[in-house]
């Protein structure tokens, strides 16, 4: 596996913060997957940092079993993970593929917004009345599970020569800047940071979409890996998630009020999804 240099850093260092809260039967380093998703996972010049990094940093902690990270573009994580090359993957919204490969341990929501220029923006309740009313042009990344509702709508815009797919969200902002693209849909979570990230913020506008409601999102643990391990990191996740350290985690990088948006309702539902063993 090729890895930037100072992600194999950042797995030492990992691996020697995990060691100290080891427990004596500590196990078996397990790879991790990331790919770029705004502040879930990101690249800051030669570093890697994100609320994934900062989740897997606490798992590690807890469970006494390291993480080793790689870098990848979005569609590869699953490619590598499906073949048995990789253990663990970044944030994932559940779905039965992955499922047959994995087990998925939930930590937090995300709902996907249409996030357009403001010269593109309009009062649009859902994605199938920005396709029939919108002439705005979305780039969307590929290998994103989206909604089945949600890709009916995509499928149409394509026809109609609205919507091209790319390989993640630093092309899709790097060619709105260009002035290449209108819009795409992403959580606040990614789009956030990357309009930050290249000026856009004021000027685009984000809508939620009747065709993608609130969903959970969480890590693949893959099935390889002995159950004993799995179960480590399953009773770590439920830990940060039941005392509150996973919203602790997203306020380092988002501000109270989209923090308290995204954890609207408490974490019962998601307690309530973990695995049973």
């Amino acid at each position: 596996m090729t890895k930037h240099p100072t992600l194999a850093l950042l797995s030492l260092l990992l691996s020697v913060t995990s060691v100290a809260h080891a427990a004596p039967d500590a196990c078996a380093p397990a790879s991790a997957g990331l790919s770029d998703l705004g502040y879930a996972s990101y690249r800051d010049g030669s570093a890697i940092r994100g609320i994934t990094v900062d989740l897997l940093v606490e798992i590690q902690k807890r469970s006494g079993c390291p993480f080793q990270l790689g870098w990848y573009p979005h569609g590869r994580v699953y490619a590598q993970f499906f073949s048995g090359q990789l253990d663990v993957t970044g944030a994932a919204l559940r779905n039965a593929e992955r499922d047959q490969y994995g087990v998925w341990l939930p930590y937090t929501y995300s709902q996907f917004e249409l996030v357009l220029l403001n010269q593109s923006a309009g009062e649009f309740h859902s994605l199938a009345d920005f396709v029939e009313r919108g002439t705005a042009r979305l780039n969307v990344v590929r290998s994103i599970a989206y909604s089945p509702a949600t890709q009916a709508q995509l499928d149409r815009l394509q026809k109609l020569g609205r919507l091209e797919y790319v390989n993640d969200y630093d092309v899709v902002f790097r060619k709105l800047l260009a002035g290449r693209a209108d819009g795409t849909l992403a959580p606040p979570a990614i789009h956030v940071q990357h309009q930050r990230q290249y000026h856009l913020l004021g000027k685009m506008r984000a809508t939620t979409f009747a065709e993608a409601p609130r969903a959970m999102v969480g890590i693949y643990v893959s099935k390889q890996l002995p159950a004993a391990q799995r179960r480590r990191y399953a009773e770590a996740v439920r830990a940060i998630v039941g005392d509150g350290t996973v919203q602790q985690i997203y306020l380092r990088y988002l501000d109270a009020d989209v923090t308290r948006q995204i954890f609207a309702g408490g974490v019962r539902d998601i307690l309530d999804a973990m695995p049973a063993d």
